[in-house]
């Protein structure tokens, strides 16, 4: 064994120059979720049984995919990795001991770990990409932004992969509320690759966030042949597109869409049950009947009761059993969080016991009908509900429910000022301005309702 350098000149402990161009193609499909990432994976491992990076990568990706099987098959590529790497360089040794943090829950140490890597060295994208997605996870918002502007220096590109760099950078400043400079970064690495489906989703946001749902739509349909075949996330963005609809109020086209492009079958995908779970409960809010549509959904996550990845999941999840006719194994669900909260050592557990059990409570709460229970969990909560992870525009689905849990109970007043806050944050949202006519009415002010009204008319037409 001896080192080559891979794409980006890092040295890479591998049995040929061959070996390493096979791990180069994975960590370009990785980088793109494109759907043929775990076959690459496994090439690779094929090609190089001795390759510390190969298992380091299997590892880090069996963790990513969050399902029970795929965890409890991680420490397997840990203890391979840990073997080969006795004899490779530094950095590699440094990923086995991220890998290793990961392995034992600790998501703040593998941050730690894969940060250090990166200071030392700029250009390991997988270091970077790892360590993005776990600021993501955690809601680490200005974190994931910073990592991104602190390597991005040292990069150009005549460096493969910095579209991959630029398209993260775009997503934390999304994130961290700079949409001009998100959309002109996202822009920028879709040009590089229109494959960068990370970079398109970090525009797709920008619309989201800036109220231009035509826009957003032109945009998942200019590039949607080029995402097609990136797996679950392709799919996401179609979910996207669905939001678009629901803010011009076309309810039909949303069914039609979640029908034929967001959940054409049953998923046991985390991604996939959190997108139908989220949208079905945002048109439920809307006052459009789902039908059945919850039944599969709770099926799934029926089935994921006592599994405990990530309190996201777990509050998506608790969305669908509660509507879906599983309340006993929702119930379940919220005991074995509970549990989890007060005994695991992970970094997950006190992000469980702080919101992600109060949640989850009141999401079961609304599901019953005790609003006011609902929002009683939900206000002391909801300006830390991103350490449950995911983006903004995923747990918008949250505080729509808070408004709509504060108007059920007959608190107007709180109605009101939570649906001031939103237009105000949120100048050119249809259905936000169409809610607030409506409670300004029920609390007595006409006047105000017709302001709302009108601006309503105005976005819809």
């Amino acid at each position: 064994m001896r080192t080559y350098p891979d794409a980006r000149g890092l040295p890479l402990t591998a049995v040929a120059a061959s070996a390493v161009a096979a791990y180069d193609r994975a960590i370009d499909a990785y980088l793109a979720s494109a759907a043929d990432t775990g076959a690459r994976v496994e090439a690779v491992i094929l090609a190089d049984p001795g390759m510390p990076m190969a298992h380091c990568l299997e590892g880090y990706l069996l963790i990513l995919a969050g399902l029970p099987d795929t965890l409890r098959r991680a420490p397997a590529s840990l203890s391979a990795a840990r073997r080969r790497a006795e004899a490779g360089t530094a950095r590699e040794r440094a990923h086995v001991d991220a890998l290793a943090a990961w392995c034992a829950g600790d998501i703040r140490g593998t941050i730690d770990r894969l940060e250090a890597i990166l200071v030392e060295h700029p250009r390991d994208i997988l270091a970077f990409r790892i360590a993005h997605y776990l600021h993501f996870f955690i809601g680490d918002l200005f974190q994931m932004r910073d990592s991104a502007a602190r390597v991005i220096a040292r990069w150009d590109e005549s460096v493969p992969g910095y579209g991959y760099v630029l398209g993260c950078r775009a997503f934390g400043l999304e994130e961290t509320g700079d949409l001009a400079a998100a959309e002109r970064d996202g822009m920028r690495a879709i040009k590089i690759n229109e494959h960068d489906i990370w970079a398109g989703h970090a525009v797709a946001h920008v619309f989201e966030t800036a109220g231009r749902p035509l826009e957003g739509i032109a945009w998942i349909d200019r590039y949607r042949s080029a995402w097609e075949g990136h797996g679950t996330f392709a799919r996401h963005l179609l979910w996207h597109r669905c939001l678009y609809f629901l803010e011009m109020e076309k309810h039909d086209a949303v069914l039609d869409q979640y029908d034929t492009l967001v959940w054409t079958a049953s998923s046991e995908d985390n991604l996939d049950v959190a997108n139908a779970a989220s949208l079905l409960m945002r048109l439920e809010m809307l006052g459009v009947d789902v039908g059945r549509r919850w039944e599969a959904v709770a099926e799934v996550s029926a089935g994921r009761v006592g599994f405990h990845n990530r309190p996201f999941n777990d509050a998506h999840m608790m969305l669908a059993m509660v509507h879906g006719s599983r309340r006993n194994s929702a119930a379940r669900m919220l005991e074995e969080m509970r549990h989890y909260a007060s005994t695991a050592t992970t970094t997950v557990a006190p992000i469980m016991r702080e919101i992600g059990v109060p949640l989850c409570e009141a999401i079961t709460a609304y599901a019953e009908g005790a609003f006011g229970r609902a929002v009683d969990l939900m206000m002391p909560i909801r300006y830390r509900w991103y350490v449950l992870g995911g983006s903004w525009a995923q747990r918008d689905v949250f505080q729509r429910m808070l408004i709509e849990a504060a108007f059920a109970a007959g608190r107007l007043p709180l109605a009101r000022a939570l649906l001031a806050e939103r237009v105000a944050v949120m100048p050119r949202s249809l259905p936000s301005w169409r809610r607030y006519a409506t409670v300004l009415d029920a609390a007595g002010d006409p006047a105000a309702a017709s302001a709302a009204r009108r601006e309503a008319d105005r976005l819809a037409a």
